[in-house]
């Protein structure tokens, strides 16, 4: 799987976790998750499989496909 896309940076992997929490995570459930996204280390795995427990509605086409992205070039 190659979406045709450069590798993501780890600039973008934060941006676009923050963005994804944002949209789809409570606001009272997002706190952790910005704690684990600005460690050294992004503890990639742990949020997205928090992030499949907590999500409020089914992942939109496009952020599916960001996912799986951040899936590949970082897990």
């Amino acid at each position: 799987y190659n979406s045709g896309v450069k590798a993501m940076t780890e600039e973008e992997l934060r941006k676009n976790l923050v963005f994804l929490i944002k949209k789809y995570v409570r606001e009272s459930q997002q706190e952790a998750f910005y704690d684990d996204i600005s460690k050294p280390d992004v503890p990639v795995k742990g949020i997205l499989a928090d992030f499949n427990k907590v999500k409020t509605r089914t992942v939109d086409e496009a952020d599916g496909d960001l996912i799986r992205d951040i899936y590949f070039y970082f897990c």
